[in-house]
C-alpha cells in the first residue's frame, strides 16, 4: 500500500507538493484552481517528500530514504515568495525536514549509510525556522497565522500581515519542532519564541475553569470564538504540552496540561462522546455534532494512563466508521453524517496504535486491519489513494494529502511490527502531531532555564492526576484481564438498528414548546405565572420555597458594576440584563445590593425559549456565596415582564418550583438562612432555559 501511494507522488507529482491521484499529476500552487485555506499547506518545496522522509525509515525503506534525503538536499528551495500557514509549514516541512535529519544522524553514526551527510536537512530547517519566525512579531507573541517564506509578514510585499486572529492549535503546536531545532542548533530563539505563545494561551485561559477557546485575537489576546473542545481548532494545543513535558522534561508543560484535562473530563467529556462547550458556560454542551480531528485525543489519554474514556471514545469512534466505511469529517452525537468529507486523516489509526500498545488487546488489531481493507477498498486508485469526497456515495476527491504518507502508514506498520521489525527502538521517540519522531534525549541536550510562569492550582483530584503518568492495565483493571472488551460492550449498543438511545449529551428533560404559544404561556409551563393583583399590579408566580418580591429594574441594567440604585433594589426582585460580564458577578453585585432574587433577560433581540439551543446559568468556578435566587427569561418572555412593569405601578414576583394557579398560593412565612439558600439552588436547577452565550 505503502509502495504504491509513495510510488505514485513521486512517478506523477514530485517535485510537486502534492499528488493529485484521479489526474495522475501534481498539485502546484497557482496551477490549480484555489481551494482556499487547504492551499496554504502548499509552499512549492516537495512537500509530501519531505513530510515522508522519516516514514521511510520506519519501514526500512532504507535505500528510498536516502534518495529522498539527496533530493531534499538538491532540489528544495525555502526562499519562494509564496504564502503558507505557519501551523502546517511548522509541522509538515520543519517537522518532516528534522526527523529526517534525526533519522540520517542514526543511519550514519551506524555506519549503515549516508556517510555523505553532513547536517543539510538541519540546515534546512534552520533556514526555514527563521522565515517563520517574523509571524511572531506581534504585540502578544502569538503568531500571525500565514507568512510569505521570502518577505516575512510586514513587507510591502509579503501580501499578508493583514490577520486580526488565529486558532489556539495554530499558535499552541510549535513548541516541540521549535524546542527541538533550538536544541539541535544550540540557538534558543525558537524554543524561547514558541514557550512564550504557550504562555500567552495560558494567561488568557478562563481561569475559573481553566478552559480555552477556539480563535484568538493575536495583537490583544481577546478571545474571538469561545468555543472549548478537543477538536478543531484546539486539539494539538492539549497534545503539545503533554508531549512538551516528555520531550523536554519542564513540568510546568504538564501542571498545564493536567489542568485543562480536568477540566475536559469535568465539562467537555460525555464517555463516550466529546462535546463543545461553552468556555465561559461550560455545564451544557453548545453543538451535537463532534469533527474528526478529536479521534486523536484517545490516543493522548493513553500518554496520560487514562485508559478507561480512551477505550470508550475510541470505541465510539469504531462504530462510526463500521457504519459509513470512514470516519466522516464531523458527526452528530447519534452518529449521523454531519460533513461527508474524508480526507484520509490519520488520527483514528493513531490512537488504535497506542490503545494497542497499552493494552496488547487484539481487539485493536482488528480494528487496524478493517482500517486497511476500507482503504484498499474504497479509497484506493490507479495512481495513489484518493480521498473520500462523500462517505455515503464512496466519492472521491482529487486529492491525496501529505499527512497520509507522514502518518496514516507510519501507524499502521508499526501496529502490526514487531519491535524486531524495526530499525531503531520506536519507544526513544516521542511523535510530533505529523507523527514526526524526535528523540527523548533532547531533554538533556540543554538544562531548561529557570522562569518566572503561572503555575498549576493544586486542588481535588490533583494526586490522582499526577500519579497516574502512564497506563497500566493490571493496576487500572486488576483481576480484570477481559477490562477492554467489557469497556467496549457497555458502548457498542449505541449503533445497532432500531436501539433506542438514551440522551447522550447533557441538558435536560424540558417540555417541547407548541410555536404557536404565546409568552404568557410559556412562562406558565416554566412553572412561573403572570396574575393580576388589582390595584394595576401583576403576581408571577412559581416555586416550592416561595421567594417574593416587587420588580424593579437594575441600575446598571447589565449590573456588571456596583448597583447605583441600592434604595430601590433593597429586598426587591431584580430585572437585569444579559450581557458583559459573567452571571455570577451580576449576582454578586445584586445580591450585595440587597435584592431578594434576580431574573435575568437576554440581550439578543427576539430571542425566545422554543427557538434556542438548552442552556444553563453557570458561575465563575466558586458560586457558593450567591444565596438569592436567579432565573433566566429570553427576550421575548422577558418583554412580558417589562411591559407589565412599565404598564403597573407595581409587579410582585413569586417564585416557585411549580405552576401555581390563583388561590393555591399559602401565606409566605420569612426564610431561613439554609431555606434560602436550598430556594436559590432549586430555582437555578429550575431555571435550565435555553440560551448559547455567556451572561
Amino acid at each position: 500500500m505503502f509502495d504504491h501511494a509513495y510510488g505514485s507522488y513521486m512517478k506523477h507529482a514530485y517535485p510537486a507538493d502534492e499528488l493529485m491521484p484521479l489526474s495522475c499529476r501534481g498539485r502546484v500552487r497557482g496551477m490549480e484552481p484555489s481551494r482556499g485555506d487547504v492551499d496554504d499547506a502548499l509552499g512549492k518545496f516537495s512537500l509530501t517528500l519531505i513530510d515522508t522522509l522519516d516514514t521511510l525509515v520506519v519501514l526500512n525503506k532504507l535505500d528510498e530514504f536516502e534518495d529522498a534525503v539527496r533530493k531534499v538536499v538538491l532540489g528544495v528551495r525555502l526562499d519562494n515568495d509564496v504564502v503558507v500557514s505557519v501551523f502546517e509549514t511548522n509541522i509538515r516541512v520543519l517537522g518532516g525536514l528534522l526527523g529526517g535529519h534525526i533519522m540520517a544522524d542514526m543511519l550514519k553514526a551506524q555506519s549503515v549509510r549516508l556517510q555523505w551527510y553532513k547536517g543539510e536537512l538541519l540546515h534546512l530547517a534552520r533556514d526555514l525556522g527563521y522565515r517563520l519566525l517574523p509571524a511572531f512579531n506581534t504585540t502578544s507573541g502569538l503568531p500571525y497565522p500565514r507568512v510569505n517564506l521570502k518577505y516575512g509578514v510586514l513587507s510591502p510585499n509579503s501580501r499578508t500581515g493583514t490577520e486580526l486572529d488565529t486558532c489556539t492549535a495554530c499558535a499552541g503546536t510549535m513548541i516541540l519542532e521549535f524546542a527541538a531545532l533550538s536544541r539541535l542548533t544550540q540557538e534558543t530563539v525558537f524554543e524561547d519564541t514558541a514557550r512564550r505563545a504557550l504562555d500567552v494561551l495560558w494567561e488568557k485561559r478562563q481561569k475559573g475553569n481553566d478552559l480555552v477557546g477556539t480563535v484568538i485575537n493575536i495583537h490583544n489576546g481577546d478571545w474571538v470564538r469561545r468555543d472549548s473542545g478537543v477538536g478543531a481548532g484546539i486539539d494539538s494545543y492539549y497534545e503539545y504540552l503533554m508531549k512538551a513535558y516528555i520531550l523536554l522534561g519542564d513540568d510546568t508543560y504538564l501542571e498545564r496540561f493536567n489542568a485543562h484535562y480536568m477540566a475536559i473530563m469535568k465539562y467537555i467529556s460525555q464517555p463516550p462522546l466529546l462535546l463543545n462547550v461553552h468556555m465561559h458556560n461550560p455545564t451544557v454542551s453548545i453543538r451535537s455534532w463532534m469533527d474528526s480531528l478529536l479521534a486523536f485525543f484517545p490516543g493522548l489519554q493513553v500518554l496520560r494512563g487514562d485508559l478507561k474514556p480512551a477505550i470508550e471514545t475510541h470505541e465510539m469512534l469504531y462504530q462510526v466508521t463500521k457504519q459509513h466505511k470512514f470516519l466522516p469529517e464531523a458527526f452528530t452525537s447519534d452518529f449521523a453524517v454531519y460533513w461527508a468529507q474524508h480526507p484520509l486523516r490519520p488520527e483514528f489509526a493513531e490512537s488504535t496504535y497506542f490503545l494497542y500498545k497499552a493494552t496488547r488487546d487484539p481487539y485493536y488489531l482488528q480494528v487496524g486491519k478493517s482500517i486497511v481493507e476500507s482503504l484498499n477498498e474504497y479509497a484506493r486508485v490507479a495512481c495513489g489513494f484518493a480521498a473520500v469526497q462523500d462517505v455515503r456515495t464512496g466519492r472521491h476527491e482529487d486529492r491525496m494529502d501529505s499527512f497520509f504518507l507522514a502518518e496514516m502508514f507510519k501507524y499502521l506498520y508499526l501496529l502490526f511490527s514487531e519491535k524486531r521489525d524495526l530499525p531503531l527502538d520506536i519507544d526513544d521517540y516521542i511523535f510530533t502531531t505529523e507523527a514526526h519522531l524526535l528523540p527523548l534525549s533532547l531533554s538533556t541536550a540543554r538544562p531548561p532555564c529557570p522562569r518566572n510562569m503561572t503555575m498549576f492550582r493544586r486542588g481535588h483530584g490533583e494526586e490522582e492526576i499526577f500519579t497516574r503518568s502512564c497506563p497500566s492495565a493490571q493496576t487500572l483493571f486488576p483481576n480484570n484481564p477481559t477490562f477492554t472488551r467489557t469497556i467496549r460492550d457497555a458502548h457498542k449498543q449505541l449503533l445497532q438498528p432500531g436501539a433506542e438511545r438514551l440522551a447522550l449529551f447533557r441538558g435536560i428533560e424540558f417540555p417541547l414548546h407548541d410555536t404557536r404559544m404565546e409568552p404568557l404561556e410559556i412562562l406558565k409551563n416554566m412553572g412561573l405565572t403572570l396574575l393580576p393583583l388589582g390595584d394595576r399590579s401583576m403576581q408571577l408566580t412559581g416555586i416550592r420555597h416561595k421567594v417574593k418580591g416587587s420588580l424593579v429594574l437594575s441600575e446598571p441594567y447589565q449590573a456588571c458594576a456596583a448597583i447605583s440604585n441600592q434604595k430601590e433594589v433593597q429586598g426587591k426582585m431584580a430585572l437585569a440584563q444579559r450581557g458583559e460580564c459573567m452571571f455570577a458577578t451580576k449576582a454578586r453585585n445584586l445580591q450585595e445590593a440587597g435584592a431578594s432574587g434576580v431574573i435575568f433577560i437576554d440581550n439578543a433581540e427576539g430571542s425566545c425559549s422554543e427557538e434556542m439551543v438548552l442552556f444553563q446559568m453557570v458561575g465563575d468556578g466558586s458560586t457558593g456565596d450567591i444565596v438569592i435566587p436567579l432565573v433566566f427569561l429570553f427576550q421575548k418572555e422577558g418583554q412580558v415582564l417589562l411591559d407589565a412593569l412599565s404598564q403597573h405601578r407595581n409587579v410582585d414576583v413569586l417564585l416557585a418550583t411549580k405552576p401555581m394557579f390563583l388561590g393555591e398560593e399559602k401565606t409566605d412565612q420569612p426564610l431561613s438562612a439554609s431555606q434560602l439558600h436550598k430556594a436559590a439552588t432549586e430555582t437555578r436547577t429550575m431555571m435550565l432555559t435555553s440560551a448559547p452565550d455567556q451572561a
